[in-house]
């Protein structure tokens, strides 16, 4: 688990589809989200391959084509949803459609590589990594971070784990609890 501000994303986790569906940010009282920004799924890449989230092979392969933004932000949509209310239950077994879209090689490290680049690639990629969490019961630890100012979601190993980061979101909600008891 990593805050990174200088960035937009309040949140990065170890997990890439995780933080692909936290490209949705809540800060200052207001909601950006960081796909609609000029070049956010560059941008969001290149964050992913700097933590190396994505190898080199991925990450080339992806920038091949271009990106349908409003296709990558309707699958991240439905993702969130399908994760924080159970909604679009054919969301699932849509991801398997997706890999067959764009199939995947495996290079020698075993590592997922999209068989084509642009949007189809990056869903296939993600849909293959929401495919193996759905496998591993890593959706039913998906939980939204406690703080109603923020958005993230984070995989909570441990059943007791309330914030994204005790350290951001953690700490104000803290604060802004022992304030009110102080005023009373």
């Amino acid at each position: 688990m990593t805050v990174i501000t200088e960035t937009g994303y309040s949140y990065i986790s170890d997990h890439l589809f995780v933080n692909f569906l936290n490209t949705i940010n809540g800060a200052n009282s207001q909601v950006t989200d960081l796909l609609m920004q000029e070049s956010g799924t560059d941008k969001w890449l290149e964050l992913m391959y700097s933590r190396e989230l994505l190898n080199s092979e991925q990450f080339r392969k992806l920038k091949e084509e271009t990106f349908d933004d409003g296709a990558i932000r309707d699958f991240r949509n439905r993702g969130r949803e399908y994760v924080l209310e159970g909604k679009h239950t054919e969301f699932i077994s849509s991801l398997t459609g997706n890999v067959k879209q764009a199939p995947l090689y495996f290079d020698k490290h075993l590592n997922p590589v999209p068989g084509c680049g642009g949007s189809r690639g990056l869903l296939s990629l993600l849909s293959y990594k929401m495919l193996e969490a759905y496998q591993g019961n890593i959706f039913s630890k998906i939980k939204k971070c406690y703080s109603p100012a923020c958005y993230a979601l984070f995989v909570d190993y441990s059943g007791r784990r309330k914030w994204c980061s005790m350290e951001i979101c953690g700490n104000r909600t803290k604060a802004r609890k022992h304030y009110a008891k102080k005023k009373e």
